[in-house]
């Protein structure tokens, strides 16, 4: 029986990191480079910090993919922004669902 007592708060601590790990997938075919990326819950403008901090500079480029972590499944407003292409953009109510994102070529539009 102890050996059950130990082995079922192991198995909750491992299902919790596995969670925790868990990275969302971001494509770009917007036709913009990307080089920052900060949420925001929709309509509030409170930016948390660059979701790309530490991912090398022209890693989301336009057709081309990251992972990250920090995105939870969810609605958010996003501001991207290419500072070394004069590039500052605002995409509202966009959607992360099963991990995965995607800007899509009339999102850059919307930005140009």
């Amino acid at each position: 029986m102890f050996r059950y007592l130990t082995i079922l708060p192991l198995a909750a601590v491992l299902a919790t990191s596995a969670i925790a790990a868990t990275k969302t997938t971001i494509t770009n075919n917007s036709g913009l480079p990307i080089d920052e990326l900060f949420s925001a819950k929709p309509g509030t403008k409170a930016w948390g910090k660059n979701i790309l901090e530490g991912v090398a500079e022209g890693a989301l480029d336009s057709g081309k993919t990251v992972k990250v972590a920090g995105l939870a499944d969810g609605t958010y407003d996003l501001r991207v922004s290419a500072p070394d292409e004069g590039i500052l953009c605002y995409m509202t109510n966009v959607t992360v669902k099963n991990h995965k994102v995607e800007f899509t070529a009339d999102m850059g539009k919307a930005c140009k």
